[in-house]
């Protein structure tokens, strides 16, 4: 894994892409799908943006959508994360599970991006409201979604026991 998974700043982010399911850990912000509307809410709260316009840090790509999924999927491809990786840093903390409850937290998935169905679902723990951020013409929520990513992929389930049932 690239980065490590750190509370509040790099998330788990599950990506449906041309009929795949793919995990990635990357810093938030860049699941913010629409950097337009973004910015426009900053405006809006009167904020000044010095670097309004720049897309650079997101690879010149102002709008992640059904068009630009490929491009964005290729751009932080080094940010993808398998089950097994995933399963396996679950194990590792078991034994913190057992004496910090809340470390394990950071593990859950925070957000499901689905560029199939033109679908955004946040469950981020922190107020940052993702879903307000997505494309024309898609729909964002903020929900659970653990129940709609497939056995096959979910790493938190080790040997018939799930890590994030006690939460």
């Amino acid at each position: 894994m690239k980065i490590p998974i750190q509370y509040g700043e790099n998330i788990i982010v599950a990506v449906i892409y041309d009929q795949t399911w793919s995990g990635y850990v990357t810093d938030k912000e860049y699941w913010y799908l629409d950097l337009t509307k973004l910015e426009q809410a900053y405006v809006d709260q009167g904020y000044e943006l010095p670097t309004a316009g720049d897309y650079s840090e997101r690879f010149d790509i102002v709008v992640v959508n059904e068009h630009s999924a490929a491009d964005f999927l290729h751009n932080i491809r080094e940010y993808r994360v398998s089950v097994a990786e995933l399963r396996e840093l679950l194990l590792k903390l078991k034994d913190d599970h057992l004496t910090q409850p809340d470390s394990i937290t950071e593990y859950t998935p925070s957000l499901l991006v689905n560029f199939d169905e033109k679908r955004f679902i946040s469950y981020f723990p922190e107020p940052a409201s993702f879903e307000h951020y997505i494309p024309e013409g898609w729909i964002g929520k903020y929900e659970s979604f653990m129940d709609q990513v497939p056995p096959q992929e979910q790493y938190w389930i080790v040997h018939g026991k799930d890590y994030f049932s006690s939460q």
